[in-house]
């Protein structure tokens, strides 16, 4: 099963190497799926949560707000 991704967004949660939360775009190749993956850590746990794609623009936030600026707008220089 290959998977590609491609992070768009990161913040983080404290102090610590390790307190963050990323947003990824995921791509299947085996089930033909895009979907949006959070994972999040801190020092004491980690996780994930996968998301389809718009069940995750329904929401509102900034992840939601980086990966429509990803994927539509153009760049300055073009």
């Amino acid at each position: 099963m290959a998977v590609i991704n491609r992070q768009f967004y990161q913040t983080w949660r404290g102090p610590g190497v390790n307190d963050q939360d990323s947003w990824l775009l995921v791509f299947n190749e085996e089930t033909r799926r895009l979907q949006v993956r959070h994972e999040w850590g801190s020092s004491g746990y980690q996780g994930f949560d996968d998301y389809e794609i718009v069940e995750f623009l329904q929401q509102s936030g900034a992840a939601q707000t980086a990966l429509i600026d990803q994927l539509f707008l153009v760049p300055v220089e073009a």
